[in-house]
């Protein structure tokens, strides 16, 4: 039987290598006088180059992975282009083919010589293997870039849990599951995407070569996001492909979701399960015994429990003794994480297998922190589940990939007193009772609960900056004073957290910087010092000391900017008329502002900002007050934001409310001098 089967095995493999170099090949088109002539893309104005045509095959059955690109250079900066990265890890992957030329604008053809191990050149980021770059000869504005590489799939597969008998096997099932990214950074005329899934082994026997957290994923799903019209078709022998054209180069705007989650994509991923409702019933029920099973309750934990929670009368106030404990851990997603051999020095776990070590060692990443909370929650009598979520910063949880790949952070939420309060034990310093932004409205799992959630919003309360200036101007303009900066909420969390990986240095250096955004050009800031880093039991407090020239005089008259801080607009929504993607805001938030001007001698207040309200119905408010006295005027100025993510047909509205914005903030204050102190 062993000899039968090792027969079969390398006639597929010879089978399928044959097949490899047949299919793999590839003609290299000529180029029309149109292309050649080419000097801009009126699909494309501006573009420093664009795609004529692009093509990515994965051929399981046949063995390999190759792309084929025709590009047209057309600005200097289209000769980045030339540079072309192919994924190819020598000692594991096959050393792949390459082809190529560059064709000038005058028909002129220069060809890419020499071998792939000669002309790939392999760059490294610290100690891990970034990519495997070639780069296409003599290019120039004007060339067309025509190159092929080819990669044969091979390496060590497991059937059935265990390693595949033979090296010959194994290459027989080895296989890849791609994830075609239709959209580039540049505009691409023509594409074809072509998938077969299954290897010559897998076709003719029924086996599976992928698992999924230990079980068979005999289902290939795929999730698209693709433009109007544009659809993947599957064939008859069960091959994917998707043609497209006219793909616009990918746009980049600020306050956006994370790219991965618009980009024109295909992702293809095995599933033992081939709905999604059976899939997160099932997946919720797996992930919950294996969050239950590292999070168990062990004489060691009730004991610190007890300990923790002394004199504590209510679960509240349990729940947030237990959260100042964990809290005051080692979090090495802020530090650093012992590597294998420190911890054999220390004689330590290899790895921590259970709640009880992380709390024995006193430390653990973010989401070993988390559970470690979970069980002392649950220890401590209290109701609590375990969430898990996929992190926004990085990714928008997408309930059609069904895969638990996309879920990043460990939280908790707490039923007390009939309501959730969800925690987020692992993100340090994060006061009771929020979130980090990134992970406010992130979808995930909840335990006991059979379909996916979305965490909450926060409250525009627990997330206020208030800046506080108290500013003395001369009668040329000049202005010196403090300027006190109290944050709550994911601001102050941000400068909190910079302080735990940063030097003291360097967190001074860049909130210098995001001085600079908030204050009048033209002004000295610097920092004079933090209040209140170490803790999330206060607001947390930045004095800067402020000097420079603020205000113009005009004869007799003064202006001074009414509004001393730029915080009530958005400059690009205010100067962009139209917007292509949607708009992430991160978390809601109130902004106040308080200035008090103190006056010139001889000075008075000649017109000032009106009391206004702008509102924007369940999305937004700004109230702006002003009082003075002899000597001095106070102008306040509140902007409070409910919303945090709006769709691309809402930004007309949103513009419109932010130039309004913008508009009340260019008010002057005006100050005139008084007939005595002018003759004076």
């Amino acid at each position: 039987m062993r000899i039968t089967a090792s027969c079969l095995q390398t006639a597929i493999l010879v089978s399928a290598l044959s097949l490899s170099l047949v299919s793999a090949a590839q003609k290299f088109q000529e180029p029309s006088k149109d292309e050649l002539q080419m000097t801009s893309d009126p699909k494309a104005p501006g573009a420093p180059a664009v795609y004529l045509y692009r093509e990515e095959i994965t051929d399981n059955h046949s063995h390999y992975i190759s792309s084929y690109v025709r590009i047209k250079v057309l600005t200097e900066r289209g000769k980045e282009w030339a540079t072309v990265e192919v994924p190819y890890f020598p000692g594991y992957n096959a050393v792949p083919t390459i082809e190529g030329r560059t064709i000038h604008a005058d028909g002129t053809v220069i060809p890419l010589v020499g071998k792939a191990q000669d002309l790939l050149v392999i760059q490294t980021h610290g100690e891990s293997l970034k990519s495997a770059v070639f780069n296409m000869p003599s290019v120039e504005v004007g060339s067309i870039l025509e190159y092929k590489w080819t990669v044969p799939l091979t390496g060590e597969m497991k059937i059935n849990g265990a390693s595949a008998d033979g090296t010959q096997y194994s290459s027989s099932l080895a296989s890849q599951v791609p994830d075609w990214e239709v959209q580039k950074d540049i505009f691409v005329h023509k594409a074809h995407f072509y998938y077969n899934p299954y290897t010559p082994l897998e076709s003719g026997i029924g086996l599976y070569a992928y698992y999924v957290s230990g079980e068979v994923a005999g289902y290939l799903m795929y999730t698209q996001t693709l433009p109007a019209g544009a659809q993947v078709a599957k064939s008859t022998k069960n091959a994917y492909s998707l043609d497209i054209h006219d793909v616009p180069a990918i746009q980049r705007e600020s306050d956006t979701p994370p790219e991965s989650s618009f980009l024109y994509r295909v992702q293809f991923y095995f599933t033992p399960y081939m709905s999604s409702q059976i899939y997160w019933e099932n997946e919720v029920a797996r992930w919950s015994k294996q969050v239950s099973q590292f999070a168990a309750q062990t004489p060691v934990i009730k004991e610190a429990v007890d300990q923790i929670t002394a004199g504590a009368a209510t679960p509240d106030a349990k729940a947030r003794k237990l959260y100042d404990a964990v809290q005051a851990l080692d979090n090495t997603d802020f530090t650093r994480a012992k590597s294998d051999e420190e911890r054999k020095k220390l004689g330590l776990k290899r790895e921590l297998k259970k709640v009880q070590d992380v709390w024995s060692e006193k430390s653990g990443s973010a989401n070993d922190i988390a559970a470690l909370y979970l069980a002392l929650a649950r220890a401590a009598g209290l109701e609590a589940y375990a969430v898990k979520v996929a992190d926004r910063n990085r990714r928008i949880f997408d309930a059609n990939l069904l895969s638990l790949y996309q879920l990043d952070s460990l939280l908790v939420v707490l039923r007390i007193g009939g309501k959730d309060v969800f925690l987020d034990p692992g993100q340090k310093l994060c006061p009771y009772g929020q979130l980090h932004w990134t992970h406010l409205l992130a979808g995930g799992l909840q335990e006991n609960v059979k379909t996916p959630i979305f965490t909450p919003a926060n409250l525009a309360k627990d997330s206020i900056t208030a800046h506080n200036a108290d500013l003395t101007l001369d009668e040329h303009g000049a202005v010196t004073g403090t300027v006190k900066i109290l944050m709550s909420g994911p601001e102050a969390l941000h400068w909190r957290q910079l302080g735990l990986t940063d030097d003291a240095t360097e967190v001074e250096k860049r909130f210098n910087e995001s001085l600079k955004r908030l204050l009048p050009a033209g002004l000295n800031s610097e920092l004079d010092h933090f209040q209140g880093m170490d803790t999330p039991a206060a607001n947390l407090l930045a004095v800067v000391k402020v000097s420079g020239q603020l205000g113009n005089a005009t004869g007799k008259r003064l202006l001074v900017p009414a509004f001393f801080f730029s915080t009530g607009a958005h400059k690009q929504f205010v100067s962009e008329a139209t917007r292509t993607l949607p708009i992430d805001l991160h978390y809601a938030e109130q902004i106040v502002d308080d200035v008090i001007y103190h006056l010139p001698a001889g000075f008075t207040v000649e017109s000032a900002p009106q009391p206004t309200q702008l509102p924007w119905p369940e999305h937004a408010a700004l109230v702006t007050k002003t009082t003075s006295a002899p000597g001095v005027i106070d102008i306040k100025h509140i902007f409070a934001r409910a919303f945090v993510f709006l769709d691309t047909k809402q930004y007309p509205a949103l513009r419109d409310f932010y130039q309004k914005l913008a508009t009340n903030d260019q008010q002057q204050l005006v100050l005139a001098s008084s007939p005595t102190s002018a003759g004076n």
